[in-house]
């Protein structure tokens, strides 16, 4: 039996032990860098390299084994290209670079684009890839980041650098640093929600020949099949049933990839509700859902869709699409009111020109495109955080309004917005600057507009989509607050009659986006029971105005609405003399009489910072 004595030293030697072995195994390297790019997502790698080729040191930080993110783990393989008015690809650099050894087609082989991505890092001495990492904290000082620690199996590291740059999806270290965001569509008072998130689906042994054959033939009404991409049918989305009420097929989006004499289909169309972006475990619980509805897509598939009728479902891509989670506040948030002047900032780093389209949010949100820009610039400023004044975002992340960022979240621009913000810490190191100092440096922005191949001389600094300065600023408003839309070809219908319930449900917008204090309980119910689908009437607008604001107007003679609303302040100056007659409106009365609406209700003090109104 041991005595007491040796007891203590066997556990002193054990600590000892332990102690060594703890510390052996969280063995801390520090590296240090010109600039840490956090993620491997497309924009992360373009960041990477661009840094690189400038001849600075970087450690690109990932979570993942291989770089690629949304295009490769999740398989979105189609981009959404950006095109001039003359259909030609307005985003060039790193991106048209990668494009090209894809084979320059709007889609492509998730393999292929992970493949290019890393002979693209491969080829940079200066790039030190960390990957399978998890980021454990930030370190901030005195309004920078200080350094990061992360760990990778049994290994820390201790990462400093001058510069950070955070490209993934969801901004996790610029949130981890402290930085300012909202989620979702909270700036238009849409609160926890947020574009769907979609369950790529992969599908082998497909004809698409014959699929091509049916379409040319109209058998799907609305579908297109160009090259190895069809796309529409949207009729044949609505029919199908879905099991459960948090999933949806929409029309149908098919990409057809060669594969060994086969072919595969990828298709984007499950939408998926209701899915915390933040959330694993949400993430994990939808996955589950979606592979059961899978299985029963595949049949309705094989039954109804020609060139599938032997088709095999494959195993899943691990990560689902989710298009919105976090909007950081950045030193300038691009605005749907730029969009829609398209305007070209002094401190411009790309263009972008496509539509804003935002994806369904719910099954009783459903998706819209609110309008769409010929052309427009996004600034640097967009990138650069407002608490860390070395860090940058970029992505759909990045400063973007929620509805700007339906638009300006799309992977052409994104993937320039990386390789400018690359150049613009290459700059700042180079003449030892801040970042913001870069802004106002025209040499620093001429040398990324000349990688990115943006002649900035072709540009008006504004060139509305509706240029009527009677109308512009009254339409611009509901725009950002998503109260009517343009869609693809940006009719607004300006000169058609709208109806009484048209009127009344822009007047509820209203009230509920802003918060109205008087939006009462029984406002809603009264609305609806004074208005009818009947051609919307000076009279009756003044009359459904007047009974939001709670006036007894059925106690009131028709003569006296025009009075009280004045009285009210509910005319506008511009309207003064239409509504004195009595006839009936065309919308773009409407939209200026509902834009003085708007503005007559203080936009609540915790939307204003995220809406951006601080730029104002």
């Amino acid at each position: 039996m041991l005595n007491r004595e040796t007891l203590v030293s066997i556990m002193v030697l054990t600590i000892i032990l332990i102690c060594s072995l703890t510390s052996n195994t969280l063995a801390v390297e520090e590296i240090n860098s010109d600039l840490i790019v956090f993620s491997g997502e497309p924009e992360g790698v373009t960041a990477a390299v661009a840094a690189a080729r400038e001849g600075k040191n970087v450690i690109l930080l990932m979570f993942r084994e291989k770089p690629g993110g949304l295009m490769t783990y999740a398989a979105l393989n189609f981009l959404d290209l950006n095109y001039d008015n003359k259909s030609r690809n307005i985003n060039h650099g790193i991106f048209s670079e990668w494009h090209q050894k894809l084979g320059s087609s709007i889609s492509f082989s998730p393999k292929k684009a992970e493949t290019v991505f890393e002979e693209m890092l491969a080829a940079e001495e200066n790039i030190t890839i960390i990957n399978l990492a998890e980021l454990k904290s930030v370190k901030v000082k005195a309004g920078k980041i200080y350094y990061l620690e992360a760990e990778k199996n049994n290994k820390s590291y201790r990462l400093t650098a001058d510069f950070y740059l955070d490209a993934s999806q969801d901004g996790d270290l610029a949130a981890a640093a402290g930085e300012d965001y909202f989620i979702g569509t909270a700036d238009i008072n849409l609160k926890n929600s947020w574009m769907a998130s979609t369950q790529i689906l992969k599908f082998s042994n497909v004809n698409p020949q014959k699929l091509k054959k049916a379409v040319r033939n109209n058998k799907y009404y609305g579908s297109h099949f160009r090259n190895d991409h069809a796309w529409g049918f949207s009729n044949f989305g609505k029919s199908y049933q879905s099991q459960n009420d948090n999933l949806r097929l929409r029309g149908l989006n098919i990409v057809f990839i060669e594969n060994n004499g086969g072919y595969d289909a990828y298709i984007n169309a499950l939408l998926l509700f209701n899915v915390d972006p933040l959330s694993e475990k949400s993430a994990a619980e939808a996955k589950k859902s979606a592979a059961v509805e899978a299985e029963l897509i595949l049949k309705y598939l094989q039954a109804n869709l020609e060139g599938f009728e032997k088709a095999e479902l494959n195993d899943l891509p691990q990560e689902l699409y989710r298009r919105e989670s976090r909007h950081f506040l950045t030193e300038y948030q691009l605005k749907t009111q730029d969009l829609f002047r398209q305007k070209i900032f002094k401190d411009t780093i790309t263009l972008a020109s496509y539509p804003l389209d935002y994806q369904a949010a719910a099954q009783d949100y459903p998706g819209f495109v609110l309008f769409n820009p010929e052309y427009y610039g996004i600034p640097l400023r967009t990138l650069i955080a407002r608490k860390n004044d070395n860090l940058l975002i970029v992505g759909r992340s990045s400063g973007y309004s929620s509805l700007a960022a339906a638009s300006a979240r799309v992977l052409p621009p994104a993937m320039n917005t990386a390789e400018a913000a690359g150049i613009a810490v290459s700059e700042a190191v180079n003449k030892n600057k801040s970042l913001l100092e870069i802004v106002e440096d025209e040499e620093s922005l001429k040398k990324i507009r000349s990688a990115l191949k943006i002649n900035l001389n072709n540009y008006p600094a504004e060139a509305p989509i509706i240029d009527d300065p009677q109308l512009l600023g009254s339409l611009e408003r509901l725009l950002s607050w998503g109260i009517t839309i343009g869609g693809y070809n940006n009719n607004f219908k300006l000169d058609t009659v709208p109806n009484e319930k048209e009127f009344t449900a822009i007047i509820l917008k209203i009230m509920q986006k802003k918060e109205a204090d008087n939006l009462y309980e029984w406002v809603p119910g009264s609305l609806e029971t004074l208005s009818s689908n009947k051609k919307l009437t000076t009279t009756n607008a003044l009359k459904l105005l007047l009974a939001a604001e709670s006036q007894r107007v059925l106690e009131m003679n028709e003569d006296q609405y025009f009075n009280k609303a004045l009285e009210m302040d509910l005319v506008p100056d511009k309207l003064i003399v239409v509504l004195t007659k009595k006839r009936v409106m065309n919308r773009k009365e409407m939209i200026i009489l509902a834009a003085h609406y708007l503005d007559r209700f203080e936009t609540p003090s915790d939307l204003k910072a995220i809406r951006g109104e601080y730029f104002d």
